[in-house]
């Protein structure tokens, strides 16, 4: 389908198209058609989940995808999913001029199979994400503004993928993907979980794995503890109601999410998103 065509499944909505850019909203729920096969993607798009979900391209593998997490699909690429807490599939889409796209790639260094497998985890980046769906869905941005802030994190992923495709070789392969497994089952268990109170050893019995290796691997393949992954998600569930004006209180809003206390939210927000909750919230 060209660039300036626009051929939406009964559940998109398009937010915003230019000569450049295109900006999307996925909302399907698990009983939709949907939700089990999607149509072949028509732009070059990276996405921007809202809800937790595995999924998988082309018949491949299944990965699982958390809130938050940055995905890149390929046109061309059908997305088969399957759920993780019920809630179905809530998408942000980003769609690049195909133009644009191959050229960032070739920038880079990047075939089409290493950046359809990117998936990048930075809460700055989701919290630039989050501010700037909000400034549009009030239409506070031009034309301009609007191609700039796309543009400009999808070079930042391009960087992002490019430095994760030097990481490792065939000799390690196959061992990196059974790592890769037992960690999306982990993290996927976490977001199944994430304002309970719950302990490693729980994780590690839904895993099938032994503590020591879950919590080594983990980190390994993360960057993370656990205690740390399900940190940052947690902020990033607190960041989304707040810019969507669904937090009343934040005593309330920490309780809900799975902190301690309103002061024990207020210092982690500040400490990873560099500003303070009540910063966050919309002014009307």
């Amino acid at each position: 389908m060209p660039w300036s065509h626009d051929h939406l499944a009964p559940v998109e909505t398009l937010l915003f198209r230019s000569d450049l850019v295109k900006v999307g909203y996925f909302v399907c729920a698990v009983e939709h058609p949907c939700f089990s096969v999607s149509a072949p993607l028509d732009n070059d798009v990276f996405v921007l989940p809202k809800v937790p979900v595995w999924i998988r391209r082309n018949a491949g593998e299944y990965h699982f995808a958390e809130p938050g997490a940055i995905l890149m699909h390929r046109a061309g690429s059908t997305l088969e999913r399957r759920q993780v807490c019920g809630l179905g599939d809530r998408t942000y889409w980003f769609g690049v001029h195909p133009e644009v796209f191959v050229d960032a790639l070739q920038r880079h260094k990047l075939s089409t199979e290493q950046m359809g497998g990117a998936l990048i985890t930075d809460p700055q980046l989701r919290y630039r994400l989050v501010l700037f769906l909000q400034h549009l869905k009030r239409d506070t941005l031009d034309k301009l503004a609007i191609e700039e802030a796309v543009l400009t994190l999808f070079f930042e992923i391009c960087e992002r993928r490019a430095d994760q495709a030097k990481k490792p070789s065939s000799a390690r392969l196959g061992t990196i993907t059974r790592q890769r497994r037992l960690v999306n089952r982990a993290r996927a268990f976490l977001d199944a979980h994430l304002s309970e109170n719950i302990g490693l050893e729980t994780v590690a019995e839904d895993s099938g794995a032994s503590l020591y290796h879950l919590c080594r691997v983990f980190r390994e393949q993360t960057g993370l503890t656990m205690h740390a992954y399900r940190t940052r998600q947690r902020l990033g569930c607190v960041l989304e109601r707040l810019v969507d004006g669904r937090a009343t209180s934040l005593t309330e809003l920490a309780l809900d999410t799975g902190f301690a206390s309103h002061s024990h939210l207020s210092r982690v927000f500040q400490k990873q998103m560099g500003v303070s909750p009540s910063s966050v919230r919309p002014t009307y």
